[in-house]
């Protein structure tokens, strides 16, 4: 198979990619001479480089999900990087953690390592296991939601744990989202964007913040037509498979700001660009409170009573609702503060900021809702129960 100097090329991609599978560089180097070996050995000759290298890295995976076989012990965390680090530092959680995972079948805790330790796609876990990527992404799915559910039956009861979706480095502090959950009883943590489905594993809710960045348009398909403060569209698309994941994962999902434009967005919905270049409004909600008209038998008037004060800054707003997107508030103006995604138990969006203390009761009920929500999906969870 190939010449030296064409394995050679391949040998540091292919360590990097074994020891993302098997966690240590020593056996990964072990496996890639194995692997070399046999390729040299019983590779395809006069082939293609492509066809050569998928045979070669075909092989490589195969040594690695042996060895992974092979070990007894199941360890959640044995795998994580320094840029990956554990999802919590509490014993008491890293111990709950391990037993939930030893109430898995082998066959669960092995296709989840393969998805979420080592990182294949279930296109790549099919191909391993002889079934088709459907089937592979099926079996993953129940591995996932039977470890959840034996999570949350043995973790420590310590309220609720609401993830909180990254931001970037010049969106601002969290800090003001962290203290408005805490303060209502949950614990709070950070989503890790490569981490998305392991860390929604272990959590009752999501919360998508605001951000002084726009969404991209291309999102709802249309060019920018008004002054848009630093789109970024890989960012926007990280939110948006968190987004979708939670509502998979059937966890509680609150949107502020941004994140109730990306709710309806999601669901084929659009937004004004700018709401006074669009003339819907004679000015942008750039600051300020103002009240609320909530809509009869919805949730915001449930929680937040018929007319409340509420903070806005935002110069975007939802245009057109997604399909199955609902209105729940609207400002004087007619721009649309709250909606919600119907027939889940709670996927909600707020173009208001509940975290402000200018939103002061507004905001506070609005948390304590968003924990009780959470908190009866932990519960149900424990039960067995579908959220």
């Amino acid at each position: 198979m190939g010449t030296i100097s064409f394995l050679e090329r391949q040998a540091e991609p292919l360590t990097r990619r074994l020891e993302r599978m098997v966690g240590s560089r020593e056996t990964a180097e072990d496996l890639r001479q194995e692997a070399l070996l046999r390729a040299w050995q019983h590779g395809p000759r006069d082939a293609s480089d492509e066809r050569q290298a998928a045979w070669l890295w075909r092989t490589a995976s195969n040594l690695a999900v042996d060895e992974l076989r092979r070990r007894e012990r199941w360890a959640w965390s044995e795998l994580e990087t320094d840029q990956q680090q554990a999802a919590t530092d509490d014993p008491a959680e890293r111990l709950a953690v391990r037993h939930s995972l030893e109430q898995l079948s082998a066959h669960e805790r092995f296709v989840l390592r393969l998805r979420f330790e080592a990182g294949l796609s279930h296109a790549e876990i099919g191909s391993l296991l002889a079934i088709s990527e459907e089937a592979a992404r099926k079996r993953v799915t129940r591995a996932r939601a039977a470890f959840s559910g034996a999570w949350r039956r043995t973790r420590p009861d310590r309220g609720p744990l609401i993830l909180l979706a990254e931001r970037g480095e010049h969106e601002g502090s969290d800090e003001p989202y962290v203290g408005w959950l805490e303060s209502a009883g949950a614990r709070v943590r950070r989503l890790r964007s490569e981490l998305v489905e392991r860390d929604l594993a272990t959590a009752d809710a999501l919360v998508l913040a605001g951000s002084v960045i726009d969404l991209h348009p291309a999102l709802y398909r249309e060019r920018p037509r008004a002054a848009l403060n630093r789109p970024d569209l890989r960012r926007d698309l990280a939110d948006l498979r968190a987004l979708r994941a939670a509502l998979r994962a059937g966890v509680p999902v609150l949107g502020v700001c941004r994140g109730h434009q990306l709710l309806n967005i999601a669901f084929g919905g659009t937004l004004h660009q700018d709401l006074a270049v669009d003339g819907i409004t004679p000015r942008s909600h750039r600051a300020g409170s103002h009240r609320l008209d909530t809509s009869p038998g919805s949730f915001t008037r449930r929680v937040l009573g018929k007319r409340p004060t509420v903070s806005s800054e935002h110069h975007q707003a939802i245009a057109r609702l997604g399909r199955g997107i609902v209105p729940l508030a609207s400002s004087p103006d007619g721009v649309v503060e709250g909606a919600e995604l119907r027939g889940r138990a709670l996927a909600v969006g707020l173009q208001w900021h509940p975290e402000s203390p200018e939103s002061g009761v507004a905001g506070r009920r609005m948390a304590d809702a968003l924990v009780e929500a959470a908190a009866r999906s932990a519960e149900a969870d424990r039960r067995g129960e579908a959220a």
